[in-house]
């Protein structure tokens, strides 16, 4: 999408938007959790009634409650022009909405109520990885399928979902691929890597590894930082003595805003290439602030607002993406003849490659009725699901920080995922 020139860099980024909602991305300052909440057992099995119920698990309490609240009419707007071009298999879509709360805990009681009370076949949410982390097996046990709008983390990639989840926005997994640009895009061959010694930094670490060597890239050095460390002065002065090449930081919008600000301070003249929450830092008060090395600086963020309409009412933070999950939930149930979420699921990555061209659900339907695939796009024109269930392609943002010591918009960077 066009980036308002008016709207800061931060308030674009999933960063921005996630600080509200307590990490969606699972980062170091709000890690991911290690051990999975006991579970209820006494659930109402799953039934086909040619009905197709969707939950709909957004943050209407918490911090989270800020962008959650508008999502309930975006997604019901989805679900209502779903309805007036038929709905499915000759019934009317259902959504109820129950809150996903700040934590995991709270997010288990609503899926519970789902599935005992509401007898739903889809869900989409949660917002949060780390809650997603947690209720995953809940929702898997129960034969649940799951679209989430917001869930980012590296790990989902990996998790044992049995085909039943998906995701409308790209993970970090495609984030450490446009960083390997960047850094390619440099000219420079060799990079040193900083990252936070946690869960989050170790795996980002792994598939920023693999994208630079796609890109031809050699890792000369690698430094890991104790997120806790108050002081991390002395390591970016041996960071940057060592470095051959560019400098890639992976960080939080806390210690990693730190230890962005510890490079500058020593006076690296390497250039540096940082990830997402690093929007956040703060450079302001930095004595090299008006030196080269600020401007050496150049981030890659993933745009929460990508897809979204430019007036008031339309442009909310992951308008697009929920409608997205609205829409191949309904294709693929369309598609699979079916309530059932494991014949839905089985059509959802289908819809969404390969076919005829379709951005919206009147224009995909029309074409399912005369029997052709869809390739199911969506409002930013590039939406494709990798065999994972995760998009294999996106367009981030690229930032600077200016002489406030802010991050400020450079330009779009779009991205496919490597085979």
């Amino acid at each position: 999408m066009a980036l308002l020139a008016p709207r800061s860099l931060t308030a674009m980024t999933l960063t921005g938007i996630m600080l509200l909602v307590a990490a969606c991305s699972g980062s170091s300052s709000v890690p991911a959790p290690d051990s999975v909440p006991d579970l209820a057992t006494s659930v109402a099995p799953q039934t086909s009634d040619g009905i197709l119920r969707i939950g709909l698990l957004i943050p209407q309490s918490g911090p989270g409650a800020a962008i959650g609240e508008p999502l309930i009419a975006i997604a019901q707007a989805a679900i209502d022009l779903v309805n007036a071009n038929g709905g499915v298999m000759g019934q009317d879509v259902e959504m109820i909405v129950r809150d996903e709360g700040a934590d995991a805990a709270s997010a288990l009681t609503s899926i519970d109520n789902f599935l005992a009370n509401d007898g739903i076949d889809v869900l989409i949410g949660p917002f949060s990885s780390p809650t997603t982390l947690s209720v995953l097996p809940r929702l898997m046990e129960s034969n649940i399928g799951t679209c989430s709008p917001s869930a980012t983390a590296i790990s989902l990639a990996s998790f044992p979902d049995e085909g039943l989840f998906i995701r409308t926005t790209p993970s970090e997994g495609l984030l450490t691929q446009a960083m390997a640009q960047l850094v390619a895009q440099t000219g420079i061959n060799e990079t040193s890597i900083a990252y936070p010694d946690d869960s989050y930094g170790r795996d980002f670490v792994v598939e920023l590894r693999r994208a630079l060597l796609v890109q031809g890239i050699s890792v000369t050095l690698e430094s890991a930082f104790a997120p806790a460390d108050s002081d991390y002065s002395s390591l970016a002065e041996e960071l940057s003595a060592q470095s051959k090449g560019v400098i890639t930081l992976i960080g939080d919008s806390e210690s990693g805003a730190r230890f962005l600000n510890s490079l500058v301070m020593a006076n690296s003249t390497h250039q540096i290439v940082v990830n997402d929450p690093l929007s956040a830092a703060d450079l302001s008060t930095n004595e090299n602030l008006n030196s080269s090395i600020r401007r050496n600086i150049i981030g890659v963020a993933a745009n929460a607002f990508a897809g979204a309409g430019e007036t008031s009412a339309e442009h909310i933070a992951f308008s697009a993406a929920i409608v997205d999950c609205v829409n191949l939930l309904t294709l693929g149930s369309i598609a699979a003849g079916s309530d059932n979420a494991i014949a839905i699921m089985s059509q959802v990555i289908v819809t969404s490659r390969g076919g005829s061209g379709c951005g919206d659900f009147p224009t995909c339907l029309a074409l399912l009725k005369a029997k052709l695939n869809i390739d199911y796009n969506g409002s930013t024109g590039q939406l494709d699901l990798d065999p994972n269930g995760d998009p294999s392609r996106a367009s981030f943002l690229t930032f600077s920080f200016g002489n406030n010591g802010l991050s400020a918009y450079k330009g779009p960077l779009d991205v496919m995922s490597a085979p």
